[in-house]
């Protein structure tokens, strides 16, 4: 029985997932899988009261029987188990970029590919229509989150005019394992990953210079890459630029308290009150500010969504259960580094603030800002702006977007990127 599961996971994997649309058998997978992992824990369980019956029974042998059978069942769930999420990582892959015959354009690249940054293995999703067009290196917001998905969906657009290179950081998706060790987990080190990346990256595709561009969390490391190596970027663009990170949360905190209670809802004031404004601490902080992050989405970001297609389908775990990049092993790492990495990491940011010490580039510098963005209220991003000193610096409001706004108004992102930032910084 578990020989033929194996061979119809295998047949399933590289004959009948190609045929049909992503999305059902996802779903089915996650099924399937769910299933396995119940019927797994089920026969542990099983196992283990079987065990602790042998040492109070007389007679043991038809315990001894019922056991060695479930024993079998245990090993071929497992086997099933590691077999379909195995299968599901050798075949994780970004497709091909293709012209109207549905064959692969000449000269362009989709590649998905492991690197070694910083002393451990981290992953890069890599996609452009002509690998001789310049090179953008995005970072996702978090901190352990990764954006890939959205970029993938709503920006592919950039790769007719870039080589779009999507970098899952440390401790998170494909590079969760890199978590370890922790104490590596901190914005210096990101940032030397950064500029390492971009070192290969000049190297690799030939070019003297990249492009830099972060959303949230991912411009936090960007903004000491890019001071600590100038000579690496054409430019830096900063999409909802962080600044102070404690400040954007008491502001948080002060909008959801006050709006919590005008519309009378008593309960969320209580936990509100009970836990208190940031900054959150102990072995999980997470809990607190998913919690107050969430009641800000719901209440500020959501209502003035006005893209219809990123609010129905740019949640990031939609997207990432969809990504052919990831397989199953690569889902479960993603929902791992949004909690552990998280905790590592944001804790740390609550002494920074960028109006006190990182004022200064030497490279153009392109911030944009969502007008809607309660996230990351838009007046802290200003006054930093407003203290920058660079050879070129431009601020850019997208009047019908939140915090994702280079998702919710990608044509306007593709517009500034390919008509503004490329005609007045790329020098080839």
């Amino acid at each position: 029985f578990t020989s033929a599961a194996a061979l119809a996971i295998l047949a399933y994997f590289y004959l009948l997932r190609p045929q049909t649309p992503a999305m059902p058998l996802i779903v089915a997978e996650g099924a399937l899988l769910g299933l396995l992992a119940l019927l797994s824990v089920g026969a542990v369980l099983f196992i283990l009261v079987s065990l602790a019956a042998l040492l109070f029974a007389r007679e043991s042998a038809p315990w001894k029987n019922r056991l060695r059978g479930q024993m079998i069942f245990l090993l071929s769930a497992l086997l099933i188990l590691t077999t379909l999420v195995g299968v599901s990582q050798l075949r994780a892959h970004t497709p091909a970029i293709t012209g109207p015959e549905g064959a692969p354009l000449p000269n362009s690249i989709a590649s998905l590919e492991r690197v070694r940054l910083g002393g451990v293995d981290q992953w890069l999703i890599i996609r452009g229509e002509d690998v001789n067009k310049p090179v953008l290196l995005f970072l996702s917001g978090g901190p352990g989150a990764s954006e890939a998905g959205r970029v993938l969906r709503f920006n592919q657009e950039l790769e007719k005019h870039f080589v779009v290179v999507i970098w899952e950081q440390r401790g998170c998706g494909k590079s969760y394992p890199s978590l370890n060790p922790r104490e590596d987990l901190t914005v210096e080190q990101y940032a030397k990953d950064i500029v390492e990346l971009s070192e290969l990256l000049r190297a690799r595709f030939d070019e003297d210079k990249i492009y830099l561009v972060g959303h949230s969390w991912g411009t936090i490391p960007s903004v000491r890459a890019v001071q600590a190596r100038p000579d690496l970027f054409h430019a830096y663009v900063g999409s909802a630029q962080m600044v102070d990170v404690l400040e954007t949360d008491h502001l948080i905190y002060d909008m959801v308290m006050e709006r919590s209670r005008q519309s009378g809802d008593s309960q969320f004031v209580q936990t509100l009150e009970k836990q208190g404004r940031p900054p959150y601490t102990g072995k999980n902080p997470i809990v607190s500010y998913a919690t107050l992050f969430g009641r800000e989405y719901q209440l500020f970001e959501v209502p003035n969504i006005k893209n219809r297609d990123y609010l129905q389908n740019g949640d990031v775990l939609f997207m990432m259960l969809k990504q052919p990049e990831y397989g199953w092993l690569d889902r479960i790492y993603f929902l791992l580094g949004m909690l552990n990495t998280f905790n590592v990491v944001y804790p740390q940011l609550q002494d920074m603030d960028y109006r006190l010490d990182a004022t200064h580039f030497e490279v153009p510098v392109y911030l944009m800002l969502g007008r809607h963005d309660m996230n990351n209220p838009p007046v802290i991003p200003q006054e930093y702006f407003d203290l920058l000193e660079a050879p070129r610096k431009e601020l850019i409001y997208f009047e019908e977007s939140g915090h994702g706004m280079i998702w919710e108004e990608a044509d306007l992102f593709h517009q500034i990127l390919i008509e503004k930032v490329l005609p007045e910084t790329y020098q080839p």
